[in-house]
């Protein structure tokens, strides 16, 4: 992984991986205070791995974010690289005490199976929209 990030931490609202042969897209949002999104289309293997990864991190050390959601709603294909980013940047977000959940898409099963197959679906609390995914919870 490289040590610089690929776009910007000043930016976080529309942001995008910039290289144009890769198979994903990478848009980064902060749709109400304390809430990061980090939205992803496309297929992820070992290098689009990688990439989300980085923006993860960069989003859960984000001073004001107390969560941060990971959209793979537009994602057509989740290899197992995929799945072992969403581990790590889990396994982050705990020792950093800050919340990682995930939108899998309301039908999508090149996300929702790998999930379900895995278990990560009991490591990660996963919803099938947005929205709901966003939601702070009060103390």
């Amino acid at each position: 992984m490289s040590a610089e990030p690929l776009v910007s931490t000043e930016q976080c609202t529309g942001t995008t991986w910039p290289r144009p042969q890769s198979r994903v897209r990478l848009d980064e949002s902060a749709p109400q205070a304390g809430v990061r999104v980090l939205g992803v289309a496309g297929e992820i293997d070992r290098p689009e791995a990688e990439a989300i990864l980085d923006r993860l991190v960069v989003l859960l050390r984000a001073p004001d974010a107390q969560l941060v959601v990971l959209d793979l709603s537009a994602v057509r294909f989740m290899g197992s690289h995929g799945l072992t980013a969403v581990v790590h940047a889990q396994r982050r977000a705990a020792a950093l005490g800050r919340t990682l959940r995930g939108v899998t898409g309301a039908a999508n099963r090149a996300v929702s199976r790998p999930i379900t197959m895995t278990g990560l679906d009991w490591v990660i609390d996963w919803f099938p929209a947005l929205p709901e995914a966003t939601v702070l919870k009060r103390p």
